[in-house]
């Protein structure tokens, strides 16, 4: 405990270390520990949600010690904690990982409403989108840029987000966006701007997205 609440570069490894503590009785003191860590130095957000990302790979046997370990932090004051574990939790993980992830992530977004957080989510979602599949990459996107969007400025920082994804986060995501603005227009029209959308339509190809 002490070492790992010191300024010291070791709590990466301390907590890699700890990753692999399994034992139930165990675990949970561990979680307590990374919990107390980060309410008392949310700048050590890092190897903390390194920790989490490798006790999700551990599959449904973490779940009784690493859904209420994580559900808490979702409720912390610290934006930087919240919006360094949004990206974990949005990635597609294993197979092993999945459902937790995904169970997680709806915590997440049934209460996050702050657009920091809610950016690193759309990223990490855009970014993990090959592995996702387009149905889940689909249904996220929208979810949480309809969140965004609703924020103080975040229709701005919306547009702005999906255009940089789309030229340089992944390939083919413009023509993604395209498309699903192209099959249900009035599930999208108020979440990309115009200028965004034209960006979006020349980034595809040149393809309109009917009006």
């Amino acid at each position: 405990r002490t070492r790992l609440h010191a300024p010291d570069p070791a709590a990466d490894a301390i907590l890699c270390c700890l990753a692999d503590v399994t034992t139930p009785a165990l675990a949970r003191r561990v979680a307590t520990l990374v919990h107390d860590l980060l309410e008392a130095r949310p700048e050590a957000a890092a190897p903390a949600v390194a920790y989490i990302d490798r006790r999700l790979e551990h599959g449904p046997d973490a779940r009784p010690v690493l859904f209420p370990l994580v559900a808490g932090l979702l409720h912390s004051r610290h934006v930087q904690l919240r919006a360094a574990l949004a990206p974990v939790l949005a990635a597609p993980g294993t197979d092993a990982s999945r459902a937790l992830r995904g169970e997680l992530l709806d915590v997440l977004l049934s209460q996050e409403r702050d657009a920091a957080v809610l950016e690193s989510v759309l990223r990490a979602v855009v970014l993990g989108a090959a592995e996702s599949g387009e149905d889940r990459t689909r249904a996220l996107v929208h979810r949480t840029a309809l969140l965004l969007v609703r924020t103080p400025e975040g229709a701005s920082r919306c547009d702005r987000c999906l255009v940089e994804l789309a030229r340089g986060g992944r390939p083919d995501f413009a023509a993604l966006l395209v498309g699903w603005l192209t099959e249900a227009p009035q599930d999208w029209a108020a979440l990309i701007g115009p200028s965004a959308l034209r960006v979006l339509e020349n980034l595809a190809g040149g393809v309109s997205v009917p009006a």
